[in-house]
């Protein structure tokens, strides 16, 4: 069962959690649930994301251009060093 954590970063580069999901597997239906729960949150404060960084799995990032098309999708640092190594 994958767990999606989603976190943001401060301007002074320190992490915290906004949400974790459980998922029965990583499918774009799980995905955009996941990612829709979260939109519904953010536009109580007007806050979107401008930035997603994900780990290039290939179906959370066609979700995030669905869900979150103002927002650009970037690859992780460390899993792009993974790939190189």
């Amino acid at each position: 069962m994958p767990l999606f954590e989603i976190v943001g970063v401060t301007s002074t580069n320190m992490t915290y959690s906004i949400g974790f999901a459980f998922m029965t597997a990583k499918k774009d239906d799980n995905f955009t649930w996941a990612l829709q729960i979260l939109l519904k949150f953010l536009k109580l404060n007007s806050d979107m994301p401008k930035v997603v960084v994900t780990d290039k799995d290939t179906t959370l990032m066609n979700v995030v251009a669905t869900v979150l098309p103002n927002s650009s999708a970037i690859l992780c640092y460390f899993h792009v060093g993974k790939n190189v190594e």
